[in-house]
């Protein structure tokens, strides 16, 4: 078996990949098998050139052979262009189907995969995994499997020159076999060893820039520049070993097929004085056997080149095959109507912990009706955004369930469910568009509506200052504004969705005391048909509140109103 059974389960799926590709492969490999066809013709033109002509000073058949030589070298370049046509195709759009699936099984991973992962170690493991699986549809990969014609042509060839000196060109096969299989282990655990630095250095390269500030403040930068020269040594010397390995990997060759061209001459050279074969029949022999030997180790080196597609394929599969947030449940998920849901919120007996050891949320049993607004305060890591996750579905409960109107939330179809909430996240993103692109973002432009929204939730105040007004340009995550302007287009573009459901996690952290006084009033007056949930410790917003829940040691505690609320705590 030329690879293990592992290694061909990964080829298997890479050919599955190549599936959609199949009429254009057919194309390359004819041209590549015809433009084989057509060199196997040289070395007999050359030899009827020197035995008949120059030999034999015949004039008339230089010319002949040149000129149809000639005509074959315009034919087979034709060829060339239409296989590198449909070559370009292929290898530019499997590249780009392998970005697209792990582009969009990247948005349908589970939240934990990003808590764990940073943006430069996701970005750098497809990108070179990507880049190695590519590799599969390089030019040379082609040519290796179209290469048995060759070797096919070329030994007919041989054998109708001279058997004794085919002999001398099948005797590589062996050498080269064995050379390149100790060859191709090493390099291939070597890559994998290469691989895992390369993922070290992205997970220490991302998390470094995105603690920037932190290096500022502390004055840490030379620190982080002795731990970056530390883990770029280690790739720097696998990048050399590997450069080194691929080297004595040509020279081996080099080496072998040098000596078989030397053993050829001397044998040839004897047998020409022998009168066994013509000088123009030992060259077409000579380069019949470049031929032969050319491909026969075009073919052992697969394992070779193989070394580097192998791992980052099997990374990759790795990754495709994570599990997804909907992965769990495809068939018969219910489809909401918007228009009929209430927005009532039920959790009964729900547990959840990120360990074994360690519970969050302890059999929870909770109502939330229709139209309420409820307050949801705790300590830091008592479970408040827990609990948020839970109902937004980025975590499952280990216990009991959670529904809305009656439906458990897990067999809803996911995309309804989340377009019946709209969140305003403590840790807020904006994308680097314009303002009316982040306010309408996700649904239909609609200027009435982005207004609305912006006036409601206070961000028309310097919207209308600005000189491009809703079109001015925010920055990544809102770099070109405020603090309290960044999460006054985040609570906009909450508004904007008229969901059923909102939910506001410190969402006015930075708002000045009137605007959140004046969005506190409006949350309390204008949204009596949503249902609002609040994270928040401030008094302003919990005296106006229908409930007040305290999330505590994995409970959570009701009270009606912020006056029992005090009287539980002792703070009146």
């Amino acid at each position: 078996m030329l690879f293990s059974k592992d290694t061909n389960n990964i080829l298997k799926r890479i050919l599955k990949l190549l599936r959609p590709y199949i009429k254009k492969i057919s194309i390359i490999f004819v041209c590549i098998i015809a433009s084989a066809g057509i060199s196997m013709l040289f070395p007999l033109l050359s030899k009827q050139v020197m035995d008949r002509g120059l030999l034999k000073s015949n004039f008339g058949i230089v010319v002949k052979f040149s000129l149809f030589t000639f005509a074959l070298v315009l034919i087979d370049q034709a060829i060339g262009l239409l296989e590198t046509k449909y070559f370009s195709y292929l290898n530019s759009m499997f590249q780009y189907s392998l970005q697209k699936a792990a582009f969009k099984h990247l948005l349908k991973l589970k939240l934990q995969y990003f808590n764990s992962t940073n943006f430069s170690e996701i970005m750098g493991n497809i990108g070179m995994d990507v880049g190695n699986i590519s590799r599969i549809c390089d030019k040379g990969t082609f040519i290796i499997v179209s290469q048995i014609f060759r070797i096919i042509g070329g030994l007919v060839g041989l054998l109708l020159i001279d058997w004794k000196l085919t002999i001398v060109v099948i005797f590589v096969v062996p050498i080269r076999y064995f050379t390149v299989k100790f060859l191709a282990k090493k390099r291939k655990s070597m890559f994998k060893e290469f691989l895992e630095y390369n993922r070290e250095y992205s997970s220490w390269y991302g998390d470094t820039i995105t603690g920037i500030k932190e290096i500022k403040l502390l004055g840490i930068d030379r620190i982080k520049i002795g731990e970056f020269i530390k883990k770029q040594k280690n790739i720097v010397k696998m990048n050399i070993k590997l450069a080194f390995l691929d080297k004595f990997n040509e020279y081996s060759e080099s080496i072998v097929f040098q000596g078989i061209n030397c053993m050829l001459y001397i044998l040839g050279a004897y047998i020409v004085f022998q009168n066994g074969v013509t000088i123009g029949g030992l060259f077409a022999f000579l380069t019949y056997s470049a031929y032969v030997i050319g491909p026969i180790s075009a073919i052992l080196n697969i394992g070779y080149n193989f070394s580097n597609i192998i791992p980052s394929a099997k990374r990759y599969f790795e990754f495709i095959d994570m599990e997804t947030e909907t992965e769990e449940k495809t068939k018969n998920l219910v489809r909401l109507d918007a228009s009929k849901i209430k927005g009532k919120i039920k959790f009964s007996n729900v547990r959840f912990s990120y360990r074994e050891d360690e519970q969050i949320l302890n059999n929870i049993n909770l109502e939330i009706n229709p139209g309420e607004k409820i307050a949801i305060i705790g300590a830091n890591g008592s479970g408040k955004s827990t609990f948020i996750n839970l109902l937004l579905r980025f975590y499952k409960p280990d216990n009991g369930k959670i529904e809305l109107d009656g439906t458990d939330v897990s067999s809803i179809n996911l995309k309804d469910y989340r377009s019946l909430i709209s969140v305003v996240s403590q840790d807020l993103y904006l994308f680097d568009t314009s303002i009316e692109g982040n306010i309408s973002i996700g649904l239909k432009k609609d200027e009435a509506n982005i207004k609305r929204a912006a006036k409601r939730s206070g961000a028309y105040e310097f919207i209308k200052d600005m000189p491009l007004k809703y079109k001015s340009e925010v920055g990544r995550n809102g770099s070109k504004l405020s603090g309290g302007q960044r999460q006054k287009i985040a609570v906009a573009r909450a508004f904007a969705r008229e969901a059923k459901i909102l939910i506001l996690d410190e969402a006015t952290a930075n708002y000045d005391v009137e605007s959140e006084m004046y969005l506190n009033q409006l949350l309390t007056r204008d949204f009596n048909d949503k249902t609002v949930l609040i994270i928040s410790h401030k008094p302003d917003i919990l005296t106006k509140v229908d409930r007040i829940l305290v999330v505590d040691n994995g409970s959570i505690h009701q009270f009606d109103n912020y006056n029992d609320f005090l009287v539980m705590n002792g703070a009146v």
